[in-house]
């Protein structure tokens, strides 16, 4: 099991059987306006070149740019660029989203076409995976290019992993302006990046999410001295001072948001410490555990939150629920009373991180 679990977590590098003349495959998807898109809309269509690109995968994300102008260059000459989204999201194991603020199910994948402003079809493949198998990829991104008789002619990565936005190393637009003059060139290239996460997958997820739930969640005492000890050298990598009651009105909302962004983070060094403030260091833990929250957790009285109280927002007339974030190198970022926006606060730890 665990070599499994290496092989699938890791980036994978993969290099496809197809070669000149498979075909285009059926293509029958929803896409993310709620449209099922066919073979049929590429009728009149010059040529096709379908990208597999997701959400979480930096290699992905470093391409963006790329594949924006590629669809532009497509479309201005009668061509059809679609990108396809073939991850199972439930396959997809906490550490793998520490790349991104957004996972692979369609509704992320809503979000990131308005975030990024794509004006291609963008189609959920992960029920599946119709698409990459019938393709025999198992890597994102990859491009594979169809010329007007719909025969592979491109078989490969996107551009140069090493400058993704210089699009004249990009091996796909180089055979396409061929295709376009008439030569009759094939290439296939290997490509790197994330592997496909398949149905068949989500049992290796699951076992791995488990093995989370159970570790361990502790509580201890704190006292004003160490907290400002944290504050002054537990902040140079991103860090989440959360202060909290067990009477707050988000209180177990926040914890369960706080425990999934600290599994997803940690390993890239994210720091996460919470404090509750008042009540029973016993009834804080029940809490705690509730929320499989495994992170440094101290229990503190109301006189020794003092170091804290600087970082309350203007204005705001309660002190708790509390979340008080810090960039790399005690960077203060901001603050924040009530309710966690978990989207925003991924967004935010990802431009840190990376």
């Amino acid at each position: 099991m665990r070599k499994k679990i290496l092989i699938y977590i890791l980036l994978s590098v993969q290099f496809s059987n197809l070669l000149f003349g498979n075909s285009l495959p059926e293509i029958k998807l929803r896409n993310v306006d709620g449209l099922e898109f066919t073979n049929s809309n590429l009728s009149k269509s010059e040529f096709v070149c379908i990208i597999l690109y997701s959400n979480h995968c930096r290699v992905s994300q470093k391409f963006e740019f790329a594949i924006k102008e590629i669809d532009k260059e497509l479309r201005d000459k009668n061509s059809t660029l679609i990108v396809v989204s073939p991850n199972n999201e439930k396959a997809i194991i906490p550490d793998e989203l520490a790349y991104s603020d957004l996972s692979d199910g369609v509704e992320d994948m809503k979000k990131r076409y308005l975030q990024k402003e794509f004006n291609f079809p963008f189609l959920y493949d992960g029920e599946y995976q119709t698409i990459s198998k019938s393709l025999e990829a198992s890597t994102t991104p990859q491009a594979f290019l169809f010329n007007q008789k719909r025969e592979l002619i491109y078989n490969g990565k996107i551009g140069d992993y090493n400058e993704p936005e210089n699009l004249e190393k990009s091996d796909l637009l180089r055979i396409y302006h061929d295709a376009l003059k008439g030569k009759s060139n094939f290439l296939k290239t290997k490509v790197h990046g994330s592997s496909i996460k398949s149905s068949n997958m989500i049992e290796i997820a699951n076992n791995i999410k488990r093995k989370y739930s159970q570790e361990k969640v502790t509580i201890r005492k704190i006292q004003k001295s160490t907290l400002e000890f944290f504050l002054e050298y537990g902040t140079k990598r991103p860090t989440i001072f959360y202060l909290w009651t067990t009477t707050d009105e988000n209180s177990r909302e926040n914890l369960l948001s706080l425990s999934e962004i600290f599994k997803i983070f940690r390993k890239r060094g994210f720091k996460l410490y919470t404090l509750c403030v008042g009540g029973t260091a016993e009834k804080a833990l029940i809490n705690l555990k509730h929320a499989q929250l495994s992170s440094m957790n101290f229990h503190i009285s109301g006189e020794d939150i003092v170091p804290l109280t600087r970082y309350i927002p203007v204005n705001s007339r309660k002190l708790t629920p509390m979340t008080v974030f810090f960039g790399s190198n005690k960077n203060f970022k901001k603050s924040v009373i009530g309710k966690i926006n978990k989207q925003e606060l991924k967004k935010i730890l990802v431009e840190e991180l990376n």
